[in-house]
């Protein structure tokens, strides 16, 4: 049976593994790297995500504060702080890993992180010195740039986990009500929804064009969002190699619909993983964060509306947490020959590793 298990709130974090690899060509000149930051490097877009719009504004959800109670309106303002706390610890991250992968200088980007979107003073604090210390932390000159500079690593990681501790003890999902493994485990149970779905989980095994054709008919003709979201991933793992892949923009229509599933969460992760899968899963390839966050707000707003209509929901408040704390791809992780998109597919997709 398939098991997808929201536990309480920790931040998710892929370990970031220095290897010795050969270098890229990096950039020589503060010119060179103004035109890397902006358009392109060896041919691919390369990105800095502090100086964008990444914070989660809560507005977009269609939500007036002055209209909602005063207990809920706690709520939201907290939950939205929470949104905001990781969007800047991992997005600054990010941006650190530029300086390292390809010697971009990225002080200045992740200087203009607007740590002032936070409410709590405590967290607003936290994230202040964390962005001080990756501005402070990280070289300037491009002379000084070596991918497997421990101590400039260990001082970056140390902050980001210190962070990202912060962040975890503040909003942990006690805080909210209580929840237990088993509480979710059944909640998720697709069988509740789905008769025969310990056969349509075997079909990954299987894999077959009367199996997509089956899968695909199935997610178009229910109506109910929980089974369509629920044969949607599984048509998703018929397919998981292809760049264009079929099975994503019926994945963002999910998304997009503004309707609550319990698995939204995991129909976001299946699309993104999958997405920069086809796209690269290399260290040195694009990595869509920008556009992969926005789609994770959007579905924060649809949790949202949940939560303000259903307060004591902490399934959703639960989906809500997993869904702001869970990180970006990152370009070094465990995975020792790529990003982090391979290592996440071998966990969503855990029939690769099968042999038969």
């Amino acid at each position: 049976m398939k098991k997808f298990i929201f536990g309480v709130l920790a931040v998710i974090v892929i370990g970031i593994v220095i290897v010795s690899l050969p270098k890229s060509s990096h950039i020589n000149t503060e010119k060179d790297v103004g035109e890397a930051t902006d358009d392109s490097l060896d041919g691919f877009y390369i990105e800095t995500l502090s100086d964008k719009d990444i914070y989660y504004h809560v507005d977009e959800a269609g939500v007036c504060r002055e209209f909602l109670s005063d207990s809920v309106r706690d709520i939201v303002d907290d939950l939205t702080d929470a949104a905001n706390g990781f969007a800047i610890m991992r997005d600054a991250y990010c941006d650190a890993e530029l300086w390292f992968r390809f010697g971009m200088i990225v002080n200045d980007e992740i200087g203009k992180i607007k740590t002032d979107v936070i409410k709590d003073e405590g967290i607003r604090i936290a994230a202040e010195k964390y962005v001080k210390t990756l501005v402070d932390v990280l070289p300037r000159d491009t002379a000084l740039w070596d991918e497997r500079d421990s101590v400039v690593w260990d001082k970056v990681w140390k902050a980001y986990t210190s962070y990202g501790d912060i962040l975890s003890k503040r909003f942990a999902l006690d805080h909210y009500g209580k929840i237990t493994v088993e509480d979710v485990d059944k909640f998720l149970d697709g069988r509740k929804f789905i008769s025969n779905y310990d056969s349509i989980y075997a079909l990954r095994l299987e894999k077959s064009e009367e199996n997509e054709r089956y899968l695909k008919k199935m997610a178009q003709q229910v109506s109910d969002l929980d089974r369509k979201s629920l044969y949607t991933i599984e048509y998703a793992h018929q397919r998981r190699y292809e760049e264009s892949h079929p099975a994503l923009p019926m994945l963002e229509e999910l998304m997009v619909s503004k309707e609550y599933s319990r698995y939204l969460y995991e129909v976001w992760q299946t699309w993104r993983c999958v997405k920069q899968v086809g796209i690269s899963p290399s260290r040195d390839g694009m990595i869509l964060n920008l556009e992969y966050n926005q789609m994770r707000f959007r579905c924060l707003n649809t949790v949202l509306r949940q939560i303000i209509d259903y307060p004591k929901d902490i399934m959703a408040i639960n989906q809500f947490m997993f869904l702001v704390s869970y990180d970006n791809i990152i370009r070094y992780s465990s995975y020792m020959f790529g990003n982090s998109a391979p290592l996440e597919q071998m966990m969503l997709f855990p029939e690769i590793l099968d042999n038969h």
